[in-house]
């Protein structure tokens, strides 16, 4: 089975995913669960983003629907004592926008590799009851550090998740703590083969993998480029390395940020990320500006209306 990207709709048309990944701070640099993590710079970036969003509407003169990916798994419970600790807070922050403007919460559960031994896949089912008792549309999954294996891809389909975003096509880690393997992953959206959750194939499952836009981009440490997911959070210069070809090109993107990364700071962060409110703003203005002058016109789209329709076919 083969996956050929094709554009029924407009080819003008250009669907945008912003997706926001709500956990804690400088999680992409640690990746550590055993320790109690930080939340305070994610709860300031996310009343950052409770301003800057409506700015961005009224400056693109759109709507700018978000599908915001919320921690909730056993790690939120031995920290905070409820497994809803962080969606609570988010929602008592930013329940408003998201009721009142179309935005999507989706479930970020943390499934680290070498730990799944039974016990972490039971917490997922736990975990998803839990979190459809406060979002009983809930369509949408994020595993933390972007970390599947087949069990856990088999698991979200058997709860009836309709749209995982996980993948990282062409990405494979292990170091660090960081375990995932999306090496042989297409770039645009499948139905993962229940033998293979990195590919599409027979038997299939229900639900579809909506993986991560990636580009080839050069950061300061390294000697040649690497397939990296888009941050509009990143320094201008890494950003536009990375939105170019696929806004020419691309038949959708889905992008990523981190509510910490808005918060400026004194100590040294990841070198790739601008710590910037107005970094923000600018790059998705000249996103904006860039797919104008090629003939596109963006439109921002939350994961749970993804169409496969009008994106893809499987032959």
């Amino acid at each position: 089975m083969s996956i050929s990207t094709r554009l029924n709709s407009s080819p003008e048309d250009l669907p945008v995913y912003l997706t926001i990944d709500v956990g804690p701070t400088d999680a992409v640099m640690g990746h550590g669960h055993a320790a109690a993590p930080s939340w305070e710079v994610t709860f300031q970036g996310l009343e950052s983003l409770f301003k800057t969003i409506p700015f961005l509407e009224q400056q693109i003169q759109r709507a700018l629907p978000v599908t915001w990916f919320v921690r909730a798994d056993r790690f939120i419970h031995h920290q905070f004592g409820d497994r809803l600790a962080i969606i609570n807070r988010f929602l008592d922050n930013m329940g408003k926008l998201i009721h009142d403007d179309g935005h999507e919460l989706g479930w970020m559960p943390q499934l680290p590799s070498g730990q799944a031994n039974g016990i972490m896949y039971e917490d997922l089912l736990n975990t998803c009851q839990a979190v459809r008792s406060i979002v009983p549309t809930l369509n949408s999954v994020r595993m933390g550090d972007c970390y599947h294996d087949n069990t856990s891809m088999q698991v979200l389909n058997q709860l009836g998740i309709r749209f995982d975003s996980s993948a990282l096509p062409g990405r494979v880690k292990h170091d660090a703590g960081w375990c995932m393997d999306w090496q042989k992953t297409p770039q645009f959206a499948y139905h993962p083969c229940h033998d293979d959750y990195r590919l599409a194939g027979h038997p299939a499952m229900d639900i579809l993998e909506v993986p991560l836009s990636v580009a080839p981009i050069l950061a300061p440490y390294d000697s040649v480029a690497l397939l990296r997911y888009l941050n509009p959070c990143y320094g201008t210069d890494i950003w536009s390395q990375g939105f170019n070809e696929l806004i020419a090109t691309a038949p959708y993107m889905v992008l990523i940020l981190h509510p910490d990364e808005l918060v400026s700071r004194n100590t040294p962060g990841h070198p790739l990320v601008s710590y910037s409110q107005e970094t923000l703003i600018n790059n998705i203005l000249n996103m904006i500006d860039r797919a104008s002058l090629l003939g596109r016109k963006i439109s921002f789209q939350t994961i749970g209306h993804f169409n496969p329709a009008n994106q893809f076919t499987i032959y």
